[in-house]
């Protein structure tokens, strides 16, 4: 045995001084006992919980005697069959997945999503998902943490139930170590979410340390003379679990969740967490609920903390590589990788994740989708330097470079973008299988709460490469030259509403360009302002109220910017869509500024309007405006115009 991990750990991590020199079977198995006892890993768990043998059956959960064989924590993480691991491996890497689609029941009535269920080869989770009367119990979870559990989720449940309509059917998915992709998250069902995934990292969690803390007790008791034995339970490194969210406020939100399901005595750390994750800053009652739960407290998005466990404690701000958790914005965390350009670079600590969650995904997509990729790109690689790990006491699967086909990945956003969908197709490889929530949507049109004209103009594109240049010729042969004339007849203007900040510098360099014309010409041109999420609070401000007081005709208005201040833009008669908002939220907020304008005077009802440019390849954000029931007519029919009002 002691050959096979030799050839195999130098093979893979080229670190000399790890190998094991071939000895004769009783020094070699002294040799494995001595490494167990002594590795960082195994050695910083026994410090912290300074458990002996007696401590472990004191422990309240010593006494749980985990049926390995049924408990889907250690099927799919500590004993997975080798044979199995290779062929479902090779399923996923050839796409040969298993679909199937399934509408749940909610309360005794069909869902309005659906659950698009994948797995490799011919397994189904169908069968998994629809689980009636779910109790904690059943899920093999951890002791310790029922009660908590059930208190801290008392208030999203009713009829003496321990989990809610919602819970009740992402449970088992999650519970069964499978990715999920869950579309329909809301800002109410937000922290029903939050307390079940914080259930299901904790579990795993203790149930890893405890497995290690039970394996280090079986080989103290070995003696020189017996049998060696073989004890795969760690990874590379100790974090095994990372958790992405877009603001420090969130994080301590789920810290604070984590706090009520470990009830430590004495968390370590904490008032210095507190002072740097949290304030008490309200954002005004005028913005929307989705704008004031993300900005309200402290939304820095630049952070990242890794957090300890041990029986007795929970300690904030423990180093990577002693941590169990870390919680990370994109950007903090794409900050302590790094990139090629840095001569020192250090992401080892994200080589045994087992758990990775992303909360707020929408969110975390309008900071910068990019530093998503790098985080992925550096994700279950086999580390450069060996850490001070027991190589004896690694998974096989580890060693053989396979840890991402292993890991669990939860998605949770409010809407599917086609990054958010890449993601899903691309990274989420777990050969346990994975789950799609996908909505059903009615649309917005009728949210804005009075009768709109929209007219919504296709144009063709043949892939999502050409798309942009496509739309720049629609927009700027067909659309503009309709609009400037009804600008120029009219005292309100036109808010031309940009979700791509590429698309805006394009814009914005064609109306310099036009107005220079202009001016060359002896007219005044395109008078325009052009604000986005770079431009000053002044140069806003004073581009606004040109706009508002008719001197500017034309105002660019980026999508980007109104996620992060959501302004009101007044003085617009017509609002054109050079592209549509990921967020249908948006397109009811924008929509509505055409009211504020009629109520100001400055425009009739009868002439606002809204118009938007569309391809096939934003079906995604067209279904969430008109609907589901509409969206392939509109995509797949030869029609180039369609109106609503």
């Amino acid at each position: 045995m002691a050959n096979k991990v030799d050839k195999r750990t130098h093979k893979i991590l080229s670190v000399k001084k790890s190998k094991m020199t071939t000895k004769s079977l009783k020094s070699e198995r002294a040799q494995l006992i001595n490494i167990s006892r002594t590795s960082d890993s195994s050695k910083d768990l026994v410090k912290d919980e300074q458990a002996s043998d007696d401590d472990l059956k004191k422990d309240d959960d010593s006494e749980e005697s985990d049926d390995e064989s049924t408990d889907p924590f250690h099927k799919h993480f500590s004993h997975p069959h080798q044979s199995a691991i290779k062929r479902m491996i090779s399923q996923v890497q050839a796409k040969g997945w298993t679909t199937e689609k399934v509408r749940p029941l909610v309360n005794g009535e069909a869902a309005k999503f659906s659950i698009n269920t994948m797995t490799p080869g011919d397994s189904k989770l169908v069968d998994r998902i629809i689980v009636k009367d779910l109790l904690l119990e059943s899920l093999n979870v951890k002791g310790r943490l029922l009660e908590p559990f059930k208190k801290a989720n008392k208030g999203f449940v009713s009829d003496g139930k321990v989990l809610s309509s919602i819970q009740e059917i992402i449970t088992p998915i999650i519970f069964a170590n499978q990715d999920v992709l869950f579309a329909p998250r809301t800002t109410k069902s937000a922290q029903q979410i939050q307390v079940l995934y914080t259930l299901h990292l904790l579990n795993h969690i203790f149930k890893t340390r405890d497995t290690v803390l039970k394996d280090n007790s079986k080989l103290a008791k070995l003696p020189d003379t017996a049998d060696t034995i073989e004890l795969r339970d760690q990874g590379f490194t100790r974090p095994k679990v990372l958790v992405i969210l877009p603001t420090r406020e969130s994080c301590y939100q789920l810290v604070e969740t984590i706090l009520k399901l470990t009830a430590p005595s004495q968390p370590e750390n904490y008032k210095r967490f507190q002072s740097e994750y949290h304030t008490d800053a309200k954002v005004s009652e005028t913005k929307p609920e989705d704008f004031r739960k993300l900005f309200s407290g402290n939304n820095d998005d630049n952070f990242r903390i890794g957090i300890k466990f041990t029986r007795k404690t929970v300690k904030m701000f423990s180093e990577f590589y002693n941590s169990d958790i870390i919680i990370a914005s994109s950007l903090g965390l794409r900050l302590a990788i790094g990139d090629k350009t840095d001569k020192k670079r250090d992401f080892d600590f994200l080589s045994s994740i087992e758990v990775l969650i992303i909360d707020q995904t929408t969110a975390i997509a309008m900071q910068n989708w990019e530093h998503i990729h790098h985080i992925f790109s550096h994700l279950n690689l086999i580390p450069q330097d060996s850490h001070g790990c027991d190589f004896s006491r690694i998974r096989n699967w580890y060693l053989d470079g396979e840890a991402k086909y292993l890991r669990q990945t939860l998605v949770f956003t409010e809407f599917i973008t086609p990054e958010i969908n890449a993601l899903f197709t691309h990274h989420m490889n777990n050969i346990g299988g994975k789950a799609k929530f996908l909505p059903s949507y009615s649309g917005v049109l009728a949210d804005i709460g009075t009768p709109i004209n929209h007219t919504f103009m296709k144009f063709y594109s043949s892939s999502p490469q050409e798309d942009p240049d496509k739309r720049f010729k629609y927009f700027t042969t067909k659309a503009l030259p309709s609009l400037m004339r009804q600008s120029s007849a009219s005292s309100a203007g036109t808010l031309i509403f940009i979700p791509s900040y590429v698309d805006f510098i394009r814009l914005r360099n064609y109306f310099e360009q036009e107005h220079q014309i202009g001016r060359k010409l002896g007219s005044s041109g395109f008078e325009f302002s052009a604000v986005n999420e770079y431009t000053s609070t002044s140069d806003l401000t004073r581009s606004r109220q040109l706009f508002k007081e008719g001197k500017h005709k034309v105002i660019l208005y980026t999508e980007r910017l109104h996620h992060f201040r959501r302004y009101e833009i007044r003085g617009a008669e017509t609002v054109f869509m050079y592209g549509l908002p990921d967020n249908p939220k948006f397109y009811v907020e924008i929509a509505r500024f055409l009211l504020r304008s009629v109520s100001d005077g400055v425009a009739e009802k009868e002439s606002i309007s809204v118009r938007a440019l569309f391809s096939k390849w934003d079906a995604f954000k067209l279904e969430r405006i008109v609907g589901s029931a509409k969206v392939a007519k509109m995509c797949a029919g030869v029609g180039e115009v369609f109106e609503f009002s």
